[in-house]
């Protein structure tokens, strides 16, 4: 069987700490640290934090792959199962998951006593488990968070459709952060593969973690384009912009930022702009509107602060192309203007100050910023207010 314990209380459970009984609910806190310096405090595995799912998504069992006496058969029921709760984990936790996906499945052990015949020079024990993959190609998702190379790199090859979850995709997508560069080349190809098969509502749950880790993650450099093709799609950034205008929490502005580097989503920058939930995605969207540029990060670089002293921050370094949208100025502004955000706001108000081409009603716009209640907004009017008389003849 391919995870066999004396208790059958579920897949993923053997994660669980000696503390908990198989039936046991995790407390609400347990994914808090203990106070620092106390005698129980301790780093809590992934599945036990806040913003992990419930703790029977993340129960592996502690069976052993012995598969004594356990027919095969069994072995691919049991995968579906395991494979299905695997399905339902978050993409953002594929990078604590992998590892310990890998310790709960015991991939790669091998037998204290894996020779009982007693004749030496054994096959490695990965060397089963591509057999195993042969046999059933299904077992190829689950050999994604082997611990050996080989076997990674032969499930990524034997990988011909494409993943139905979010936290599936991340694993390929680590898998082109591997360390090992025949990984990251098996991975590519994979990716090739079925790059036009991955359902854009998958693709566009991935993008919400996975934009935001090209400059995150260090071991890959050109594999990050691979993922681009996927996002670039049209079908995926529109089902990206719904996430995106629906969200009310996460960190999506941030997702925007990182999705402008694709020009197909200039065209539901005008919906977000004006329906978005978030205000800092309304507010990216109009100042890409306004200013008819889209900035993103590609990177860092150092800026000095005091060259005599050495001092210096690292600050982000920005790419930008012309956003292809006809929106018409006036109505934009006065849309941002009006919106309930301040943030939203000063976007409007700084986008007057840059443009200097002339607008219609433009001191009545400056007398409504300065009725603003916020004090940014209101100096940003009394600056337009004093250029204003300056140009005055």
């Amino acid at each position: 069987m391919l995870f066999a314990s004396p208790r059958n209380d579920g897949l993923l459970r053997g994660l669980l700490p000696p503390p908990y009984p198989p039936q046991a609910e995790i407390p609400p806190n347990a994914g808090r640290e203990c106070a620092p310096g106390s005698k129980t405090s301790k780093t809590l595995p992934f599945y036990q934090h806040d913003n992990a799912l419930p703790h029977r998504a993340f129960s592996f069992s502690d069976r052993q792959i012995s598969g004594a006496g356990v027919p095969r058969s069994h072995w691919d029921e049991e995968l579906k199962t395991i494979l299905a709760e695997l399905s339902a984990l978050p993409a953002n936790l594929i990078v604590r998951a992998s590892s310990e996906i890998a310790i709960a499945a015991r991939l790669g052990w091998q037998p204290l006593m894996h020779n009982l015949g007693g004749v030496s020079g054994a096959e490695p024990i990965y060397v089963r488990d591509l057999a195993l993959m042969r046999r059933n190609p299904d077992y190829a998702w689950l050999f994604l968070f082997h611990p050996n190379g080989h076997a990674r790199e032969a499930a990524l090859d034997a990988i011909q459709t494409p993943p139905t979850s979010p936290f599936f995709l991340a694993a390929l997508a680590w898998r082109l952060n591997d360390w090992a560069e025949p990984v990251r080349r098996a991975a590519e190809r994979c990716v090739r593969r079925i790059l036009n098969l991955i359902d854009p509502k998958v693709a566009a749950d991935t993008s919400m973690y996975l934009l935001g880790r090209r400059l995150a993650w260090g071991r890959w450099s050109n594999e990050a384009d691979t993922l681009d093709a996927m996002f670039a799609r049209e079908d995926v950034l529109a089902a990206v912009a719904a996430r995106l205008r629906g969200g009310a929490n996460g960190p999506l502005g941030k997702c925007l930022r990182n999705a402008l580097r694709f020009g197909g989503i200039d065209a539901h920058l005008p919906e977000l702009a004006a329906n978005a939930l978030q205000p800092l995605v309304r507010a990216i969207a109009h100042q890409c509107l306004l200013s008819g540029q889209a900035r993103w990060i590609v990177g860092f670089e150092w800026a000095w602060i005091d060259k005599v002293y050495g001092l210096r921050q690292r600050v982000p370094k920005y790419a930008s192309r012309a956003v292809d949208c006809d929106a018409p100025f006036d109505q934009l502004i006065w849309q941002a203007a009006r919106d309930t955000s301040v943030v939203v706001r000063r976007i409007a108000a700084d986008a007057l100050i840059a443009d200097h081409a002339p607008i219609l009603d433009e001191d009545r716009l400056i007398a409504y910023f300065a009725g603003d209640a916020n004090p940014s907004v209101r100096a940003r009017a009394d600056f337009l207010h004093r250029r204003g008389q300056r140009a005055a003849p």
